[in-house]
């Protein structure tokens, strides 16, 4: 049976998508308002029709059953749907509300900082600008807007300060090329993780020097299976890499580093003390901390282990005295929905993409339920303007059903396997999928797609041919 699997890098391209709480029954009425808005929104369909939904459950009969309807699709005319719509999960946040120029939010975003670190919190994102008035009616110096960084607590041990190898420094990374693996999984993947890297160095005759690791608390970045982290060496310019192994140029960078001689478990209070050390400095850190493992805890002991902790560091030297209209808060957000556009480029398309959100906000007859907002992807004094990201969003009301949205889907493995039997057992081919996946070391990145083969269902017992696709990543 597992000979019947398959394997494929596929690229679907966009796909036109559906979300509905229903049963079933109601297949046909949505199939026939999916087809409708293709037409009417110059689209033209490049696949099959497929569903999907939680493989959790059992009963697939049941009137309330949450689930997707989708197909790929080409835009004919280039107007495609601008925004996507998503859920926010609860989180606690620090805010601080200013009012006065938007130049000055940068100082906000380090008064925030500090803010955090004095108090043993640690930014999970990069910053949310929430704007509570409009600059096209309020003068510069009235404008109002609310500051906001999710955070999680980070108290340091009793002990927070450990002895270090060498000192704190600041030094440039020269460029470089590196081999990484991408984990999707827990934490305790580690060390098998460090060894598949440096099983495929020796396949390639490389030579591992150390273990570059990084791994990142960006909400967007969790799977359901776990968090995501990555593991690298060093490889030389010219190296093509094969496989799963993903090959970057690292740019030259500054970074604050010191080298650390202990056992792992103290490395976050080595982080600690950088933190420290740049905000009484005026750097900034700009990304999450990257431990450079110099050794093996296989070869020394804990106590003789040496790590190098690297941070990647501007120059930053805020206004640490502008006037806050109220005290910094941390306050819990809960779970609502978003409608936002997201764009990789320069702020001088910002109000352009407001008023395209806006727009498409009407035309949907959406109601919104609070001030728009500017939320930034990777941090917005790192890198050069042109490739700062970031999204135009703004909170909506309630529940969104049966809206039809137009999504990115990027490159990526999916495990086949031809389901033959009414939809009612799926869940058997899923659950058989899953197993597949797990005894040939496929890690699942998103619950199953069920594409219809030959015909349209019109109820759950209905003998179908379903091709089910489970996107993976390779462990």
């Amino acid at each position: 049976m597992n000979n019947e699997v398959r394997v494929e890098d596929v690229d679907i391209g966009k796909i036109a998508a559906i979300k509905h709480q229903g049963s079933f029954k109601e297949f046909n009425l949505i199939f026939k308002q999916m087809e409708s808005w293709i037409k009417d929104n110059n689209f033209k369909n490049t696949g099959t029709y497929f569903f999907r939904f939680d493989p959790e459950y059992k009963d697939l009969s049941r009137d309330n059953l949450l689930f997707e309807l989708g197909i790929s699709v080409k835009n004919i005319a280039k107007n495609e749907n601008l925004a996507k719509i998503y859920q926010i999960l609860d989180r606690d946040v620090i805010s601080a509300l200013y009012k006065g120029p938007y130049s000055n939010l940068p100082s906000i975003h380090g008064i925030l900082e500090d803010y955090a670190r004095k108090n043993d919190l640690a930014p999970m994102d990069s910053p949310t600008e929430i704007y509570l008035n409009d600059p096209f009616e309020v003068k510069s110096n009235d404008l109002l807007t609310e500051v906001q960084f999710t955070v999680f607590d980070f108290k340091s041990e009793d002990i927070p300060y450990v002895p270090l190898f060498s000192k704190i420094e600041r030094k440039t990374i020269e460029k470089q090329t590196m081999a990484i693996i991408e984990h999707y999984g827990l934490i305790e993947d580690v060390y098998k993780v460090r060894i598949d890297l440096i099983k495929w160095a020796e396949k390639h005759n490389i030579k591992v020097d150390a273990i570059h690791f990084k791994h990142y608390f960006n909400p967007e970045g969790i799977t359901p299976r776990g968090m995501v982290f990555k593991a690298g060496t060093p490889v030389d310019d010219d190296f093509k890499g094969d496989g799963d192994m993903k090959i970057v140029e690292v740019p030259e960078h500054e970074v604050l580093s010191a080298v650390y001689k202990g056992p792992y478990v103290n490395i976050p209070n080595v982080t600690r003390m950088m933190v420290d050390y740049a905000f009484e400095n005026n750097f900034e850190l700009i990304d999450f901390a990257e431990e450079i493992y110099l050794n093996s805890i296989f070869d020394v002991s804990c106590d003789d282990l040496l790590t190098e902790v690297r941070m990647d560091v501007i120059d930053f030297n805020f206004d640490r005295n502008i006037k806050l209209e109220k005290e910094i808060e941390r306050k819990t957000i809960e779970i609502h929905q978003i409608a936002s556009i997201r764009q990789t480029g320069s702020f001088q398309k910002v109000n352009k993409i407001k008023t395209d959100l806006f727009n498409w906000i009407e035309k949907n007859n959406i109601k919104t339920s609070g001030n728009y907002f500017l939320r930034f992807h990777n941090h917005p004094r790192s890198l050069s303007p042109e490739n700062i990201s970031y999204e135009i969003g703004i909170p909506i009301d309630g529940d969104v059903e049966d809206l039809i949205l137009v999504i990115d889907f990027p490159i990526h493995k999916i495990l086949y396997y031809t389901h033959k039997g009414p939809i009612s057992t799926l869940k058997n081919t899923h659950d058989f999928i899953y197993n597949y996946a797990k005894e040939n070391e496929f890690i699942p990145i998103n619950i199953p797609v069920n594409s219809f083969i030959d015909k349209f269902p019109e109820n759950i017992e209905d003998e179908q041919i379903i091709e089910v696709g489970l996107p993976v990543k390779k462990i």
